[in-house]
């Protein structure tokens, strides 16, 4: 009866049977989804990458990718310049660009940032935004001259020039802002209070009025904000005025401009943007998360030029979500609502580990001729947040991401019309993601690749140190995929238009390329072993069998490809029976090779393809007492590989009773 490990496991077999183990890819991961697998199918099997269809491919292996910088990288994206790619890389404080693929390196000039912090790269339209959350953004525009957000000096007070408003009753204050093409400057101290005993209302532009004169124009200011206070404290905005000279023009306050109570006047420069730690594109703005001076925003830019802008006079602003409460904002996605409507989706951390998930949209109202963008939110009833905002990828439909408690996926169900779910997807692997160090949850790094989801992670560590793989068409986990941590993951397409996955590894001065094609990790052998449950060679699990031989079968086989067979014997109990070791010669295709008519047959100058033996089928013999054997299959060379199609053992039921030392 022949055994088949994707089936339901015989209790024992027949005399004379064959009995087979069959049909496994050499690869090199570690066992996946054992609940997938029938019970006691596999004991261990460490490094081979198996799936219960005994497919697919090896493990990916790894290699180095271009030359080396001069320090330890601390981030890595590439820039597409209208068809032509970009490598960008930050360490040891410079910016460096590679238009070959890395094996070269241009250093940049105009600016620098603090070495040491991780570098978040985002294209948003013509440029490449850089930022650490410390270090004012940098902007790359395919040159190597970066540009850099520059603050604005804080205005001295506004002047007021009253008409008419005499009296009292009703009092008024102004404050202005410099603003530039990204945000705008802290707000001015306060100006004289303007008593008057007509209220602003009913104010007009020839009898009851002022005329407010901001501060001088400043070197990069474009525009001044006028904000406006009825008690001296709460200052909102007013109206805005151009600057194109030395002095800023002045404003007329008749009544008309209505005030805008949403936007209050700026206590904290942004016009050289916000202290955010990643900005993220979400439809056709940019939303920046982890912003390292106000730890509940949520910012956006323009979504109209000057693009990349985060000033309210300029449709960008800010959302100060849970301010002084539990949930703080750490991931951005662009996203939808369970109805399939575009929104900024936010991943929020908490103490507790639980965390939540925001949805963000950007409400227009116009009031007259003045449009205004007023942001608003609300919390996913049910989800969970993360405090790994690296750890969200996009999966097809659907987002993954890790949670204190477990991996998580979020989309629509079957059974939820018109919501968004978060559902656990890594049940099976629970006692495996519990290892997953508290300290070092916000480096985990994630990637979408192949049908695949690399979560690389740190199990009793704060650095990541391992990568766990999840097959989505199999939806099966590798937890320990990979014995190697990456800090960050980059899908690149290189200048020969090659697909690839780079990675980078903590502490590393040179990138990663992880692929099928590549047998080893960093030149080193990958070490596999694939051992079989202990399977009882009788139906009746106290009797034996004299085995006369073991035989084994595999296809495409490169290598040597190391063969043990353990078993329980009568005297010696369980012990190895025999070892065996495959050598699979490569063999040429002859002189299908060659043109007969023009290369002599002698020429050595053309590589002859070679191959394996389609099939190789070997056997050795046993001849010993069994009540039970076990295969363990093993390589250790970069060149070896294999699809395993037979592992038996041919034998005859004995009558000897069971040992002696099995009474009790």
């Amino acid at each position: 009866m022949p055994l088949d490990i994707p089936n339901d496991l015989p209790t024992g077999f027949p005399a004379q049977t064959v009995t087979t183990l069959g049909n496994f890819k050499r690869g090199v991961i570690s066992l996946i989804d054992k609940s997938r697998l029938p019970k006691d199918a596999l004991e261990e099997a460490d490094n081979i990458f198996l799936y219960e269809d005994g497919q697919p491919g090896p493990r990916p292996g790894v290699d180095w990718f271009g030359t080396a910088l001069g320090a330890e990288i601390d981030g890595v994206e590439y820039f597409d310049a209208e068809g032509t790619i970009h490598l960008v890389a930050a360490a040891g404080g410079t910016i460096y660009r590679s238009l070959d693929d890395g094996q070269t390196w241009t250093a940049c000039t105009g600016a620098t940032y603090t070495s040491g912090n991780t570098v978040h790269m985002n294209q948003y339209n013509s440029y490449l935004y850089l930022t650490t959350g410390v270090d004012n953004i940098l902007r790359y525009d395919g040159t190597t001259v970066l540009q850099t957000y520059s603050t604005l000096a804080t205005p001295t007070a506004p002047t007021v020039a009253e008409t008419g408003l005499a009296g009292t009753g009703y009092n008024y204050y102004y404050k202005t802002a410099r603003v530039n093409s990204v945000g705008f400057s802290i707000a001015s101290p306060a100006s004289t209070v303007v008593q008057t005993s007509v209220p602003r209302e009913n104010w007009d532009a020839t009898t009851n009025f002022t005329v407010v004169t901001p501060a001088a124009h400043v070197s990069g200011q474009e525009r001044t904000d006028i904000y406006i206070s009825e008690d001296g404290t709460n200052f909102y905005y007013l109206n805005s005025v151009t600057t194109t000279s030395t002095q800023a023009d002045t404003f007329k306050d008749d009544g008309t401009s209505l005030v805008v109570p949403g936007v209050t006047a700026p206590t904290a420069s942004t016009a050289q943007g916000p202290k955010v730690e990643q900005l993220v594109n979400v439809g056709s703005r940019m939303y920046g998360v982890r912003d390292t001076v106000n730890k509940h925003r949520i910012w956006f830019t323009s979504g109209t030029p000057p693009y990349g802008s985060f000033s309210s006079s300029y449709d960008g602003g800010y959302l100060e979500w849970d301010f002084g409460g539990k949930f703080y904002p750490m991931m951005v996605a662009d996203y939808r609502d369970g109805k399939g409507t575009p929104l900024a989706t936010v991943w929020c951390k908490s103490a507790d580990g639980q965390g939540c998930i925001v949805q963000m949209s950007l409400d227009l109202f116009t009031v007259g001729d003045i449009s205004i963008t007023v942001p608003s939110a609300y919390k996913l009833p049910g989800s969970r947040g993360t405090p790994s905002p690296g750890s969200v990828v996009n999966v097809l439909n659907d987002f993954m991401f890790y949670n204190s408690q477990a991996f998580y996926n979020l989309g629509s169900r079957v059974n939820f019309q018109n919501l968004l779910s978060t559902d656990e997807a890594s049940a099976n692997i629970r006692p495996t993601v519990k290892q997953i160090s508290t300290m070092g949850e916000e480096n985990i790094a994630s990637v979408y690749f192949d049908a695949k989801v690399y979560f690389s992670v740190g199990y009793g560590s704060s650095t990541n140190n391992y990568t766990a793989v999840y097959d989505t068409e199999r939806k099966a986990w590798l937890p320990t995929a990979f014995t190697l941590g990456f800090k960050k993951f980059l899908r690149y397409t290189d200048t020969s238009g090659g697909q690839k996955l780079l990675a980078l590894k903590p502490g590393d001065s040179r990138l990663s390329e992880i692929s099928t094609s590549i047998r080893g990790d960093y030149g080193t052998a990958f070490n596999t072993s694939l051992i079989t449950g202990l399977y009882p060679t009788n139906k009746n699990r106290f009797e034996f069998q004299f085995t006369e031989e073991g035989q084994v079968e595999f296809s495409n086989p490169q290598g040597e490809i190391n063969i043990e067979l353990l078993g329980i014997e009568r005297a010696q109990g369980f012990s190895t029976v025999n070892t065996e070791t495959i050598s699979a010669t490569l063999t040429d295709t002859g002189w299908g090779t060659f043109a007969w008519g023009t290369t002599p047959w002698g020429d050595t100058s053309v590589v002859i393809d070679t191959f394996s033996e389609s099939s190789v089928k070997r056997y050795f013999t046993v001849q010993k007492e069994l009540n039970a054997f076990q295969w363990r299959i093993t390589t250790s060379s970069l060149d070896a590989d294999y699809i395993l199609r037979t592992l038996q053992v041919v034998g005859t039921p004995t009558q000897g009773g069971m040992p002696r030392q099995w009474r009790i």
